[in-house]
């Protein structure tokens, strides 16, 4: 993340021409995301999430060849209609892993992705310091996935729904057996979440370059302060659930919101490196909780045959903010400064708030 804005910036682009990017593909997410799930239901998650996976590497490798702006959006087009792996993944675990256990799973899934972030901003801010750093940077990242595919095969089971449960002959004629109504709650926290965190993610990079003034590689190391800390509160998801006052979910992500929006706040007022860094912690550990809070909103909402349709149209909704966020964020940023791109985020986060709150009264009005 911290290196791909200054890449794009490389080549010419503006800070709206980075944000139309990010939109362009967020809102071929928001298109691909539900028929995705609904394949997998039909087709089973793991001939998909391979299909996935073996596109995306060589996407990435391909965006290290070219050099125009132009090919690099088709590219991320090819991306945007296909890289669901996570939610795959996501979709997963609920089919193999007793509720009760979720949150911890979730919680580890989201830890080893933080992880990723502890070494890979390190790694991708030293080669992008190097002659033609951006392409090894996509290369390496190729492998990767390639490796992925390789361990999909192997280890991972071929989930999907027995035909005796199957309601219709064709995977999108479940959109019409689905409540939608009840996804809303999860939807809109989903959507919440994901403009505020994208919003952040778009202003992040460009913003410690140009407020700090920090290479690549100072920028990583940075980054791997947050990914270090998503770390943490991942492996610790289910014993930090315990320390909730609430079983309720929609109060766990008030607090979760709620801590999220004081993060970005810290980093607008920041002014200097260490401040900077002390308030990535609390947004690092409070998105990850919410990842977990969210998934378990939005799976107690759906019937078991269509369990990866309903993911997938969550992926869909976030999707949205994701079109929109970067938009409004690189336009602000260009009126406003890089400090607007973090306020624009706490906004989100907060609104996440007040919804969570509201939700958790008409959640406890229901059961009196």
């Amino acid at each position: 993340m911290p290196v791909w804005g200054s890449h794009l910036r490389s080549q010419g682009a503006s800070h709206l021409h980075i944000a139309l990017l990010g939109s362009t593909y967020s809102f071929l997410q928001f298109i691909s995301g539900t028929p995705i799930g609904a394949l997998s239901d039909y087709y089973g998650r793991k001939i998909v999430l391979l299909v996935t996976i073996f596109i995306c590497s060589i996407a990435y490798f391909l965006l290290g060849c070219v050099e125009s702006f132009i090919l690099i959006a088709i590219i991320r087009i090819f991306q945007g209609c296909l890289k669901h792996s996570q939610l795959l993944c996501k979709i997963l675990v609920n089919d193999q892993v007793p509720t009760d256990q979720q949150t911890s799973i979730y919680g580890r899934m989201n830890g080893f992705s933080s992880l990723s972030f502890v070494i890979g901003p390190v790694i991708g801010g030293h080669l992008m310091e190097k002659s033609e750093g951006f392409y090894s940077l996509a290369c390496c990242t190729s492998i990767i996935f390639l490796i992925n595919g390789l361990v999909v095969w192997i280890t991972v089971p071929n989930t999907i729904v027995p035909t005796k449960k199957r309601k219709s002959v064709s995977p999108f004629n479940d959109l019409i057996e689905v409540n939608w109504k009840e996804c809303w709650p999860a939807f809109s926290l989903k959507m919440l979440g994901a403009a505020a965190l994208f919003a952040y993610f778009s202003s992040v990079g460009l913003a410690m370059k140009e407020k700090f003034n920090l290479s690549p590689s100072e920028a990583g190391y940075t980054g791997a302060l947050q990914g270090l800390t998503g770390g943490i509160t991942g492996f610790s998801a289910g014993k930090i659930e315990n320390l909730f006052p609430t079983k309720n979910l929609f109060t766990k992500c008030f607090y979760s919101f709620t801590l999220l929006g004081i993060g970005f706040i810290g980093l607008a007022v920041s002014t200097n490196l260490i401040f900077f860094m002390a308030a990535m912690i609390p947004i690092s550990a409070s998105s990850t909780l919410l990842r977990g809070f969210n998934n378990e909103i939005m799976y107690e909402q759906s019937a078991s045959d269509h369990k990866g349709l309903v993911a997938g149209a969550g992926a869909s909704a976030a999707a949205i903010s994701r079109f929109i966020a970067p938009i409004i964020c690189g336009y602000t940023m260009d009126k406003f400064g890089n400090n607007s791109g973090f306020l624009l985020s706490a906004l989100f986060a907060f609104t996440g708030a007040f919804l969570s709150i509201c939700l958790t009264k008409k959640s406890k009005s229901h059961v009196e």
